[in-house]
């Protein structure tokens, strides 16, 4: 199912990137992996806001997406770029004219769709980017995340004899909010409790800080776990099947 980026996500989007160094950090991190001099895809690019702060890292980037709606935002983004272009496709379907030379799949696809992904489109490296925590964050009871995890994408590479490397680490990628009302609306849109429509103010307030901010006096902090696998096209098997089913962490 594609993900569908309302307008309200859009500008929270917005507002977390240009507030802090989240995209810039996890591209310098990320381009560790890559290869020199590479025409880099950025599959499921969404907004565009990783593919613009990869661009002066690499040769080329190419953002790669479904959504008009995010594409609409991520030509705005990229067009000062000279060496970044944008593409509406379906990755089921997509065959570049020629291959990549390296993808990077930020938060998108599952494990089996990925290796099938680049094992078409690219010649060299893939890069994948995982969630490396283990409940819903925006949830106020406690729900467990139950896939597109780093721990079960390094089971599943494993299962399949694919040679990896593996990275953890944390950045910094609060959310600055602009009134309480923004805030109950964050929260609302990415809880996955029974009835975020009945999320209030009272309920969130002692995870916000207040800051000396007229634009932003509301910020949610959150340090991001993330995990980036690494691994070679050359070493995907033709045959891609689930070895494992996927478990509760």
């Amino acid at each position: 199912m594609m993900f569908r980026w309302e307008p309200d996500m859009v500008r929270f989007m917005r507002d977390a990137s240009s507030y802090g160094g989240y995209h810039a950090e996890l591209a310098a991190r990320t381009a560790a992996f890559l290869p020199k001099d590479a025409h880099v895809c950025d599959a499921g690019c969404g907004l565009g806001f990783l593919s613009a702060a990869l661009a002066p890292l690499c040769r080329r980037v190419t953002a790669l997406d479904i959504s008009e709606n995010a594409l609409a935002v991520a030509r705005e983004i990229l067009a000062p770029l000279p060496n970044a272009a944008v593409v509406c496709a379906d990755m089921e379907t997509y065959v570049p004219d020629k291959p990549f030379d390296a993808m990077v799949f930020c938060f998108f696809g599952r494990t089996e769709e990925i290796l099938r992904f680049a094992r078409s489109a690219c010649r060299g490296r893939v890069i994948v980017i995982k969630k490396n925590w283990t409940h819903h964050r925006f949830t106020l009871e406690k729900k467990p995340l139950l896939h597109s995890t780093l721990p079960e994408m390094e089971r599943f590479l494993a299962g399949l004899h694919i040679p990896f490397e593996s990275e953890a680490l944390t950045i910094e990628f609060g959310q600055p909010l602009r009134s309480e009302a923004d805030a109950v609306r964050f929260f609302q849109l990415y809880s996955r409790d029974e009835h975020p429509e009945t999320i209030a103010f009272a309920d969130i307030q002692s995870r916000l800080q207040r800051r000396d901010d007229p634009v932003f006096p509301l910020y949610l902090p959150e340090r991001k776990r993330l995990g980036i696998v690494a691994f070679d096209t050359g070493s995907i098997p033709d045959e891609i099947k689930p070895y494992m089913k996927e478990e509760p962490l």
